[in-house]
């Protein structure tokens, strides 16, 4: 199963997930991806950060906290 990782991106910051996770497909990525950005603006998380989903060296996709907000 391939190992995706979820980089933390603020403004021009970016934080990268150093073990990543291992997750049987993108939609799983995606779905971890979006609970990793409720959990953090649920926490008081800045919303103009994203979460940054890369796999083998490639970015995937982001999510935005923005679009977690209540």
């Amino acid at each position: 199963m391939p190992r995706y990782f979820f980089h933390f991106r603020v403004e021009a910051s970016l934080f990268k997930d150093e073990e990543g996770e291992v997750l049987a497909d993108a939609s799983a990525a995606l779905q971890h991806a979006r609970r990793i950005a409720a959990e953090l603006v649920h926490g008081g998380e800045s919303t103009n950060a994203a979460i940054v989903v890369v796999e083998d060296g490639r970015q995937l996709f982001e999510v935005r906290l923005s679009e977690c907000g209540d």
